[in-house]
């Protein structure tokens, strides 16, 4: 399978959600977008360099081979990895942990529910709230369940269920309660206090939509982009936490696939957009302050399905990424912000595309599990070190 079916699944899955949500909920307030391709592009930029890349390790295997599944940094410097699809596409209830003191992955208790393409928050509490998934890649089963793990005793327990769930994308918001984008055009809140789930206003646009990333801004607003319309049209917005209110913003230039989205320290949002061909990236710039993606070249290999990390110094590092046929990519690139250039960072000892990049107290970054040889997840993981400078 390659990145267009994954897209044609996902595509099938909106136009349930769409009836879904119509039926219980309405339309929300309709939106035009603009042209995407009218936005302003800049030459690409030129040949990644390789001085500054840091170097891949690997570090013990996962316990069980996963992909879409999810990563979250504990507060010991634990890394709780849960659920995602194991093999013939199954979605995983078993959760382990990787302990960097050992560089090895141990087993903690299942959830209470397999689930892949969910979500995993840590909360304020230090507890990690798991939400929403569906269990199979056909995306026939939308989850409404959500759980709480507790680092503290090993275990999960279930939550308030959400009031729509299915894939979703989450971000914990400054006052601890967490934002959750869904596909369709609903989002809900969860408060951790009263362990519920209410939905927020309407999102700006009517049509069925993909939720892609969900970004927490410096001003506690939220980032949310994907496509609307089938996918027809890219689809941005901004949800105001202090309001409840959404409200348009962007055009990207390019948005027809799987992007990651990376916050900067100056507070902008690095976007690098798989285009569903063999051609590299797009990458853009989004500025909160004047509400404007700006399109600024291109990465130099295929980076769809990847995973992105920001490090100390500020760069962001790309790994991964689907190739031609379905398998793992090993290339990884490093985004310079200073230079809006982006410089090889070598390759991984094991290409890989829909797995998970968290960055480690030590500066480090663990990359776990995804595809390698389509279609099987592998149960391989890596360090990746940077060098001092960049």
């Amino acid at each position: 399978m390659n990145s267009q079916a994954v897209r044609m699944r996902m595509l099938a899955l909106l136009g349930i959600v769409s009836l879904a949500f119509l039926a219980g909920c309405g339309a929300g307030t309709s939106q035009s977008l603009n042209n995407p391709a009218s936005a302003p592009v800049v030459p690409p930029v030129p040949a990644p360099q390789s001085a500054g890349a840091g170097n891949f390790t690997a570090v013990g295997n996962l316990t069980t081979a996963r992909a879409d599944h999810t990563a979250t940094l504990l507060p010991d410097g634990k890394v709780l990895i849960t659920g995602g699809f194991g093999g013939n596409f199954q979605a995983l209830a078993s959760a382990e942990l990787y302990d960097p003191s050992t560089g090895k992955f141990t087993p903690t208790s299942n959830m209470n529910t397999s689930r892949a393409w969910h979500t995993a928050i840590l909360l304020a509490n230090g507890k990690v709230l798991i939400t929403g998934g569906v269990q199979d890649s056909q995306f026939s089963t939308f989850l409404v369940s959500a759980e709480i793990y507790d680092p503290s005793i090993g275990t999960f327990a279930a939550t308030g269920n959400m009031i729509l769930g299915g894939r979703v994308r989450s971000t914990l918001l400054p006052d601890n309660r967490v934002f959750i984008f869904e596909d369709g055009n609903a989002a809900e809140i969860y408060d951790p206090a009263s362990g519920t789930f209410a939905l927020t206003s309407a999102y700006t646009s009517s049509s069925p939509v993909l939720v892609d990333t969900a970004t927490l801004l410096p001003d506690g607003g939220v980032l949310v982009a994907g496509c609307a319309a089938q996918c027809s049209v890219g689809m941005t917005g901004v949800y105001d936490s202090h309001t409840g209110m959404f409200s348009a913003t962007g055009p990207r230039r390019a948005w027809d696939a799987i992007s990651t989205a990376t916050l900067l320290i100056n507070g902008t949002v690095l976007f690098v957009e798989g285009n569903d061909s063999a051609l590299p990236d797009d990458a853009e710039v989004y500025d909160p302050i004047s509400r404007v993606f700006t399109h600024i070249g291109f990465t130099s290999d295929v980076h769809e399905f990847s995973a992105a990390a920001r490090l100390p110094d500020g760069t962001v590092l790309i790994a991964g990424g689907q190739v031609a046929g379905g398998n793992g990519n090993p290339s990884a690139e490093l985004y310079v912000p200073a230079t809006s250039m982006f410089n090889s960072a070598g390759n991984m000892i094991t290409g890989r595309h829909e797995h998970t990049a968290t960055l480690l107290p030590d500066g480090t970054v663990l990359l776990a599990g995804g595809y390698s040889i389509w279609p099987a997840p592998t149960t391989s993981a890596e360090m990746y070190k940077p060098k001092a400078t960049h």
